[in-house]
């Protein structure tokens, strides 16, 4: 693994990972031609790679409030993606890390299910969510990494430091799936502030050797919020900072699109870890915790994700709504089942939000579950 981050946050001693369960996930089909796999072209179970990006801070007004103009990418997935603007940070928290430690584990935050990392700095060394946590914690990169898949993670805010060490060669679990894929379980994560350097960096990484799951940080949006305030008023800087999301995912897009190993074979999904309003988005305010989430992929039509999930997932209106309703709304912490099953994986080990019964990004079947009442 080579890596571009902070080497003191990276330095690690003890804090091995306590009695790890190894992950459990299956191989998707993999025929030699894209016209042979099961579907043909252009369908679901052709996807075989999968990129998940986080734009940090990002509100759905900001994106509602600015034309095709403004924001190419992202009117480019409200056309062609399943996707809401009502989803749902963690009920609890809303701030980054423990937003983004429930993308990448599929757990809430706080709870005997939840992953338990509450901290929003960068960890002292040697900390790792396993030792947060008191037991292993795995993740996304963990079933993707042991099905011999490679993973990366590319990030703009240096705290992330704590996914590469829960996950080095050292806090890894033990791969008992198949083959010994080791434990470093991210093969390349990167630290990068400048987004644009970050992003080039990745499009240029994916062309070398293409990941089956990558997750990319932006985060422009939050920091102009923090500074100059999450305000949705024309031409507000915030809104700048979301047009330079735009840009970076539509560099993303373009570069799936130009390379005709991924064209066709790749899903990207966007969302966000929450909101805000003045400078800050720890409050129970709905712009606080309201965030987007889009899948767009072959297969994937352009449709209201509950609309696709009615019998799964129901929206919320404006309510906050808890860990334990029995339909829940849409979650950013979705997005790590989400990834493993389009990839044709099982479920992240330990997980709850999307484990039982994933995101559904497909029309479902005229008479099978979740058809029409």
């Amino acid at each position: 693994m080579y890596r571009l981050a902070l080497t003191a946050l990276l330095a690690c001693a003890g804090c091995a990972p306590s009695g790890p369960t190894a992950p459990v996930a299956t191989l998707p089909p993999r025929p030699e031609a894209l016209s042979e796999r099961p579907g043909g072209p252009g369908a679901a179970d052709s996807i075989r790679h999968v990129i998940h990006v986080s734009v940090d801070g990002l509100r759905p007004d900001a994106v509602a409030r600015q034309g095709a103009n403004a924001l190419p990418a992202f009117a480019r997935l409200r056309r062609e993606s399943a996707y809401t603007h009502n989803a749902r940070t963690d009920p609890e928290y809303r701030n980054t890390l423990p937003n983004h430690t429930s993308q990448l584990t599929g757990r809430p935050v706080a709870g005997d299910a939840g992953h338990g990392w509450t901290a929003n700095v960068d960890p002292e060394p040697g900390v790792t969510l396993h030792s947060g946590r008191g037991e292993y914690v795995a993740s996304v990169f963990d079933v993707v990494h042991d099905a011999g898949l490679r993973t990366g993670a590319y990030v703009s805010k240096s705290k992330f430091s704590l996914f590469d060490v829960s996950y080095d060669a050292d806090h890894g679990a033990p791969d008992e799936t198949g083959g010994d894929d080791g434990r470093d379980k991210v093969d390349v994560f990167v630290y990068e502030p400048d987004t644009e350097a970050l992003v080039r960096r990745f499009v240029a990484d994916m062309a070398r050797a293409p990941y089956a799951y990558a997750f990319v940080h932006l985060r422009d949006p939050d920091a102009t919020g923090h500074w100059w305030r999450w305000s949705v008023r024309t031409g507000s800087r915030y809104l700048r900072a979301v047009r330079r999301a735009d840009a970076r995912i539509g560099e993303v897009l373009d570069a799936v699109e130009a390379d005709p190993r991924l064209r066709g074979r790749t899903a990207v999904i966007v969302t966000a870890d929450h909101g805000g309003s003045g400078r800050h988005h720890v409050a129970a305010d709905a712009r606080h915790y309201t965030v987007p989430f889009y899948v767009w992929g072959p297969g994937v039509p352009a449709a209201d994700l509950y609309a696709l999930s009615p019998d799964s997932r129901r929206d919320p209106g404006d309510a906050n709504v808890g860990a334990g309703a029995d339909r829940q709304p849409v979650r950013n912490g979705d997005a790590a089942n989400l990834a493993l099953e389009l990839l044709g994986l099982g479920a992240v080990p330990g997980s709850t939000w999307g484990a039982g019964a994933p995101l559904r990004v497909v029309a479902p079947p005229a008479d099978g579950p979740g058809a029409a009442d």
